[in-house]
């Protein structure tokens, strides 16, 4: 087992450094479960042998009828009650490796979201699709605010001159609602927001090619 110092998410760092702790100071190497028939044991080091087992050190003896107040298990047999002993043996061995596993697998996760945290810092827009069937191709933005609003964010038609914003379901000229009501949102919000208005915006290009097809049709049949 490692001592190293361990990154952890900071509202679970402690909790998680406890686990750390215990994890650290249980008996190391390989634990197995051995299984007689009538006595199940949880070891380190276990090596099975003609004549029974060998092993580094006994973690745990689980008795072979153990307390069960559980009610569904009112009915079970002998046999299921030793199949449950047996699961909880081997949920207890692989807790040695698991345990150890998967705090790596939280410190990587974090460490990942820490990176993409800081290169997000950096974003000041997002692009979204407009969710259309029928063709052709549109998009709106997500983008971070100006100078004092460079943490709010707002959905834009994504012009580059002459902008409009969403606000308030409608769009509006950004020149004409200006900046604070414009980018008005956090991040996570305004990416949510974004992609409910694309597909609103989506739907209603379906519409509009529809209708336009439509028109089309009754013109060609009128000239026949």
């Amino acid at each position: 087992m490692s001592n190293e110092p361990t990154t952890y998410p900071a509202q679970h760092a402690a909790y998680l450094a406890e686990v750390h702790e215990r994890e650290v100071a249980a008996t190391e190497g390989t634990w197995g479960v051995y299984n007689q028939g009538t006595l199940v044991e949880v070891v380190a080091g276990l090596e099975e042998n003609d004549t029974g087992y060998r092993c580094r050190r006994v973690i745990a003896r689980l008795d072979e009828e153990p307390i069960d107040n559980i009610p569904a298990h009112v009915g079970w047999s002998a046999d299921e009650d030793y199949g449950q002993l047996l699961k909880d043996a081997h949920f207890t061995a692989g807790a040695r490796t698991d345990v150890p596993r998967l705090l790596t697998i939280v410190r990587e996760t974090h460490q990942r979201a820490e990176a993409l945290a800081a290169h997000l810092d950096l974003v000041r827009e997002f692009r979204i699709p407009v969710t259309n069937t029928l063709g052709g191709y549109a998009e709106l933005t997500v983008e971070r605010g100006p100078g004092p609003f460079d943490g709010r964010w707002a959905v834009t038609d994504g012009a580059a001159h002459s902008k409009k914003v969403w606000h308030l379901g409608s769009w509006y000229w950004l020149s004409a609602i200006g900046p604070k009501l414009a980018y008005r949102h956090t991040m996570q919000e305004a990416l949510a927001l974004g992609k409910q208005i694309a597909a609103f915006e989506g739907r209603a290009q379906d519409d509009e090619v529809r209708k336009l097809q439509g028109n089309q049709g009754a013109t060609t049949g009128g000239t026949r």
